[in-house]
């Protein structure tokens, strides 16, 4: 939407810069008219974006893999994400578990796979972060389908047995397409922050997720009443 309304605005001082006279005020015109659609729009673009919970946990019946509607900044996570059933592989073992434990701590959810160099990078520092806010923030690893990842190369992955030869303690969701519909995306790592009342508070990529931001994250959580 920045992109349109930069568009918009450079075509407005394209006009302003015509050299004849008589130009003037029709450019001035175009400008005022210009600017009162990027408004118009950003008006209607938040109208849009706006959902509640009852309209995103309608969306995602429990125990369906597929069809739940796009979550966005700012919108509460619906009681059956914390109640639906995933497989999650951790330590070695693999479970059928719900995210209820995660309920009320600071989560965040790491879309990755196995042939995403930058994905795997990045979980030695989200490993630290864990342990230095522990039972506070969670990390939790989310691997979809879309990534063509068998479990099997999610565990040796994370066990250590496949470059670059590092094991790690985060747990794995793997054979996801639930979260994966809940928060599409195109780009791997993506990054989904969820507050400690539930409601997601940022969808990034992996420059985002850092010590100075997570701490910031825990500060601004443990700051709300």
């Amino acid at each position: 939407m920045k992109y349109i309304y930069t568009v918009m605005a450079l075509r407005c001082q394209i006009k302003l810069k015509a050299k004849r006279p008589k130009l003037k005020a029709y450019a001035l015109i175009t400008l005022l008219l210009c600017l009162n659609s990027m408004a118009q729009g950003q008006t209607n673009f938040n109208k849009n974006t706006t959902r509640n919970d009852y309209t995103v946990s309608k969306s995602l019946p429990l125990g369906e893999g597929k069809g739940g509607a796009p979550l966005r900044v700012g919108d509460k996570l619906p009681e059956t994400f914390w109640q639906q059933e995933h497989t999650l592989y951790a330590d070695g073992t693999t479970i059928k578990q719900t995210l209820e434990k995660y309920k009320g701590k600071l989560l965040i959810l790491d879309f990755w796979a196995t042939w995403c160099s930058s994905c795997i990078y990045k979980f030695g520092t989200l490993e630290k972060l864990q342990e230095q806010y522990q039972g506070q923030l969670a990390i939790l690893l989310v691997n979809s389908t879309n990534t063509k990842d068998k479990e099997q190369r999610v565990a040796e992955q994370l066990a250590g047995r496949r470059a670059p030869h590092q094991k790690f303690r985060l747990a794995s969701i793997v054979n996801d397409t639930v979260l994966d519909a809940l928060f599409p995306h195109r780009a791997l790592p993506h990054y989904v922050w969820i507050d400690t009342t539930g409601t997601v508070s940022a969808i990034t990529g992996a420059d985002f997720v850092n010590r100075e931001q997570v701490h910031y994250f825990f500060k601004a959580n443990t700051a709300k009443p």
